[in-house]
């Protein structure tokens, strides 16, 4: 395939021009133009924004490193499950907003059928029966699809429409891994390849099918199944596919993660040496120092034979000449404490000493005192290029409130981002699937729904996610109050925004509630508004 796409390029490219592939070795191994391999994982000589050279990104092989790099780095794991922590959590519950100005509906109507709509989703999406294979419920699957957008950068999943009784809406959905769907994927950063990806396009380069390669677990064999995007009669939606492209006419996405997999590699090296060598000083805490005799020839005096004749307990060969007594003694002798401890670090004991000896206990080196410094200090560039900070990552921050609420902040805005991409590539359409089994069936009336402005005005929704970790409740209270008394928000998006609850169902209980309390009524604390300004000091 290399050669393929090698010659692909040869006419299009100056002499002085290198292709290389990104995405064979840990986070690179290039090939240049004359064939020669580097072949030790590094990068670019050059390095990546060097303007002679053309980078492949093979698709398969990033993905593949992404998956492998999730279990051999703590620190890529942390940086792909606080992403999908942050971004999903528990889910993304639908809020339903249809527009009752194009719709001719009064806006009370709206809200009543919004109400409707969203708990009977929700009745859906919290059972196992979404999901074709019964494993996740629907939220469960939308933390499973954001770990394949952060891990592998390309996400498929195909939609079945299935009759059994049991089930809530016959709409089901599954996750296709892929690897299933077969194809030279490469991307070029200086020409479309135009090489077949398991994806099938129109004229306009719209994806319309799909090349599913499937193992049959009775034959042993692998057969390939080719499935619309949407139904030819049906209309209905029967694959999504969801990447970021990065270049123009890039048909697959590959992992957000190749940039730095080789980072990911080089401070887990450095992690694993670093605590290698602190066991090592652990289980060795000490050596014979003799000032009697010259260091610098340990083996005077022995007599040249087999490697058995020297170490601990040396045993000459019956043919050994001019064998004296010191010739049987042990260079180097050590033995186990009494204790039964041998296997753990620090159960050594150095022992026989003669006249001369004296224990010289070793320095303890390991782990250096810059080291969690060093690794903070690499391991927050490589969060940086990904849209995070380590303090969101590590779930840590300083004493500063300012300074930790404007991470949260900014770590929010990128994680609203990738929301928004997650519900426009993958919630939406499921919506709109959803919906248009329960008007077909009757449960829910969608007057115009065949119109397609008024079709869009009734699937207009939002997904409201976790609110962003309140640092301080009292002042959030306080700034929550004034925007409400500005009208710039409702109490409704108050409680969703802090816990994710219905405004109206909190009033409704509270009205309740605060007739079940005998008299007088307990009163209502007042907010203070009027907050002291923050010092940003660390006692705060």
């Amino acid at each position: 395939m290399l050669d393929k796409i090698k010659k692909l390029f040869s006419k299009e490219k100056t002499s002085s021009a290198q292709t290389r592939q990104a995405g064979n070795g840990i986070s690179a191994n290039y090939y240049p133009a004359g064939g020669n391999s580097y072949g030790n994982g590094s990068k670019y000589e050059s390095g990546m924004s060097s303007s002679r050279l053309v980078v492949l990104h093979n698709h398969q092989a990033l993905r593949q490193y992404a998956r492998d790099m999730m279990y051999d780095s703590p620190e890529c794991r942390a940086l792909v499950t606080s992403a999908v922590d942050n971004i999903v959590d528990t889910g993304m519950r639908l809020k339903p907003v249809p527009i009752p100005e194009i719709l001719g509906i009064t806006p009370e109507a709206a809200e009543e059928w919004s109400e409707n709509v969203a708990l009977r989703f929700h009745m859906w999406a919290n059972s196992k029966k979404s999901d074709r294979s019964r494993t996740n419920t629907y939220y469960q699957n939308q933390r499973l699809y954001q770990l394949f957008k952060q891990r592998d950068g390309d996400v498929f999943v195909r939609l079945y429409y299935n009759r059994e009784k049991d089930l809530f809406n016959p709409l089901q959905i599954e996750f296709i891994d892929p690897n299933q769907i077969r194809g030279a994927e490469f991307t070029s950063t200086y020409i479309q390849t135009g090489i077949d990806d398991g994806i099938i396009r129109d004229s306009a380069n719209r994806e319309i099918g799909y090349k599913i390669w499937n193992f049959n677990s009775q034959t042993g064999k692998y057969s390939e199944t080719t499935i619309p995007a949407i139904g030819e009669k049906s209309g209905r939606i029967f694959m999504l596919h969801g990447y970021n492209p990065e270049y123009a006419g890039q048909g697959r996405g590959y992992s957000p993660l190749s940039h730095i997999l080789q980072e990911f590699e080089k401070i887990t090296d450095f992690r694993v040496s670093t605590i290698q060598k602190a066991i090592n000083q652990a289980s060795f805490i000490g050596a014979i120092e003799n000032e009697e005799k010259d260091p610098s020839n340990p083996l005077a005096g022995r007599v040249a034979g087999p490697i058995k004749e020297y170490g601990s307990y040396p045993q000459p060969s019956a043919t050994a000449q001019n064998v004296t007594p010191d010739a049987t003694q042990p260079i180097i002798n050590w033995d186990a404490m009494p204790e039964a401890t041998i296997t753990q670090p620090g159960s050594v004991l150095i022992g026989n000493l003669r006249r001369g000896d004296k224990i010289k206990y070793l320095q303890d080196t390991s782990p250096s005192q810059n080291f969690d410094a060093f690794i903070s200090s690499f391991f927050s560039s490589i969060a940086a290029s990904t849209g995070w900070s380590i303090e969101t990552v590590l779930k840590k921050f300083n004493n500063n409130y300012s300074a930790s609420r404007a991470t949260l902040i900014l770590c929010w805005r990128v994680a609203n981002i990738q929301r928004l991409e997650q519900n426009s590539d993958f919630d939406n359409p499921i919506y709109e699937m959803w919906l248009s089994e329960e008007i077909a069936a009757g449960r829910i009336q969608a007057p115009g729904f065949s119109d397609p402005l008024l079709k869009a005005a009734w699937l207009n929704c939002e997904w409201a996610g976790v609110p962003m970790p309140n640092i301080d409740p009292q002042k959030m209270a306080s700034a929550d109050l004034a925007y409400v008394q500005m009208g710039a928000q409702t109490l409704d998006d108050v409680a969703r925004n802090y816990n994710g609850s219905s405004g109206k169902a909190n009033r409704s209980k509270l009205t309740r509630q605060w007739e079940e309390l005998p008299e007088p009524k307990l009163p209502i604390a007042p907010v203070q508004t009027n907050m002291p300004e923050d010092g940003d000091n660390d006692n705060e």
